[in-house]
């Protein structure tokens, strides 16, 4: 069944999503946790990517917000070198952001197919080029570019915590370089830390 399309009126769902943006880190993957285990996914008619029926937040939202949050968040935690606990809170969400993304481009391609989508034209002014490239969450969370990077480190503070230990990956610029380090190595630090703490 198609929703109708997407409200001039801002909803609770979308009011709640956009007010995400202005809190702290740890408190943005927190309220992820909270937020995309209970959200189901549908297609506007135009062919906008929702989110829908938060036991909380009523309304429907658009899905690339949230994919942009979860995206912008896992750069953060590299940007703001944020604690393992929260870097490994936020690859928690990989696979239920991927799952909503999954079950929502079957919707997009079943309403393209029987006709209820149609998406209009781009204009003159609008970006033509390679959707990953621009970042778009959609192309990135679907081709699996998502995943894990709120693992990646400075490589300062990939070789002050893990030394000479082989990374996983990494993200190479003329400015800087981020190393990746596995989840193993993020829970053995995090266990560390706990037991300090303690």
């Amino acid at each position: 069944m198609q929703p109708p399309a997407l409200s001039t009126e801002t909803s609770a769902l979308q009011a709640h999503i956009d007010n995400l943006h202005t809190l702290p880190l740890g408190e943005i993957v927190q309220a992820l946790h909270s937020l995309l285990p209970h959200l189901t996914t549908s297609i506007a008619p135009t062919g906008t990517r929702l989110v829908h029926s938060h036991p909380e937040h009523p309304g429907e939202a658009k899905l690339d917000d949230l994919g942009n949050l979860y995206l912008s968040s896992a750069t953060r935690c590299t940007r703001e070198r944020a604690s393992f606990k929260t870097r490994l809170l936020h690859t928690a969400l990989d696979e239920i952001i991927e799952g909503l993304y999954v079950v929502n481009q079957d919707q997009l391609t079943a309403g393209l197919k029987d006709g209820s989508v149609k998406i209009p034209p781009l204009g003159p002014d609008e970006d033509r080029g390679c959707a990953c490239c621009r970042g778009d969450p959609d192309a990135v969370i679907l081709s699996c570019f998502h995943e894990e990077n709120a693992l990646l480190f400075w490589e300062d503070e990939y070789k002050t915590i893990w030394g000479d230990e082989p990374d996983v990956g990494g993200t190479y610029c003329s400015d800087f370089t981020w190393l990746k380090a596995s989840k193993e190595q993020v829970e053995r630090e995090a266990a560390k830390q706990e037991q300090t703490e303690n």
